[in-house]
């Protein structure tokens, strides 16, 4: 059963044989573009940091647990906006930190900006083999104590957005990479990309919007997995929403803005899949902080 444990915690890493980059699991994507696109950068038109914190599968011994933090910022030329995303995972017993530098230039238009974002970084993923127990202590293949690769990688997308309507694309990692001999060897597969689509509108005036969002996430090699949420913002002070994620979970959302800065955002993963005999559901925060130095007025933001 620790050897099975082990190849599935692979899969989900991605670090098989013939891996990919796989996309991470985020309920907040609403509240955290850069997390999924690098033309976000500089959207909420004021210096961002969003610390995020996520605990998957509660109860399930070696589940995903993950840390994340994102600054953006428009620059003089406010054509262009620049953005650092920091991720770090621990897997039972891998630990994944990733680092991307994320570049937008932004294109105004009658009605908004249409922005085209690239980003380049990597991941450094460590393996401490010393953590599985083997019916067979002198098994050859986990003879190494600990494992080390870092694995550089490149994304792309462009997103275009008004203060009351957002739509966007993106490629989070071009490249792949598989074991070969003990080895982490990069390549390109076009087979492995992961295509992303966002999208989401505010409808309403005064006290009470509403505001439907979707997230769509395609590979070629996987099922289409979609999340559509609905939210509804009671006098832009307090969200509460809730998604759906096919044959996946059911999650609901609660956000407050604190003040004209600072917003909390909590949400709940309710599993529908197989493993959900097996754990308690996801949780996962997000702090958001608007440093607005660049606006002498509050405007609600809602992307």
């Amino acid at each position: 059963m620790k050897r099975l444990f082990f190849i599935l915690i692979c899969l989900l890493t991605g670090s098989g044989l013939n891996s990919q980059q796989l996309f991470p699991v985020y309920s907040q994507y609403m509240l955290n573009g850069l997390a999924l696109n690098p033309a976000y950068a500089g959207s909420r038109d004021v210096f961002n940091i969003t610390l995020g914190y996520r605990n998957q599968w509660v109860g399930f011994d070696g589940a995903p647990v993950s840390q994340t933090l994102s600054m953006h910022t428009p620059m003089r030329n406010e054509n262009v906006a620049l953005g650092i995303f920091l991720n770090n995972e621990q897997i039972d017993i891998r630990n994944n930190t990733s680092l991307y530098i994320n570049y937008a230039y932004r294109i105004p238009l009658t009605k908004g900006r249409l922005a085209l974002g690239l980003k380049a970084g990597g991941i450094n993923r460590n393996a401490d083999w010393t953590k599985i127990s083997l019916s067979d202590p002198g098994d050859i293949v986990f003879n190494e104590p600990a494992t080390r690769d870092l694995l550089p990688n490149f994304g792309f997308g462009i997103y275009y957005y008004t203060d009351r309507l957002f739509l966007g694309a993106s490629v989070p990692y071009f490249m792949s990479d598989s074991t070969r001999n003990g080895k982490a060897v990069i390549y390109h597969d076009f087979s492995n990309y992961n295509f992303l689509l966002t999208g989401g509108a505010v409808i309403g005036q005064g006290d009470f919007k509403v505001k439907p969002s979707f997230l769509v996430k395609y590979n070629q090699k996987n099922p289409v997995q979609v999340d559509a949420n609905l939210s509804f913002i009671l006098g832009d002070l307090i969200w509460i929403g809730a998604s759906y994620r096919i044959e996946d979970a059911l999650i609901g959302l609660v956000k407050v803005q604190i003040n004209d800065r600072l917003r909390l955002g909590y949400t709940y993963d309710y599993s529908l899949g197989k493993l959900s005999n097996y754990h308690s559901g996801s949780h996962e925060i997000a702090l958001i902080y608007d440093f607005r130095f660049r606006v002498s007025a509050v405007n609600p933001r809602y992307f």
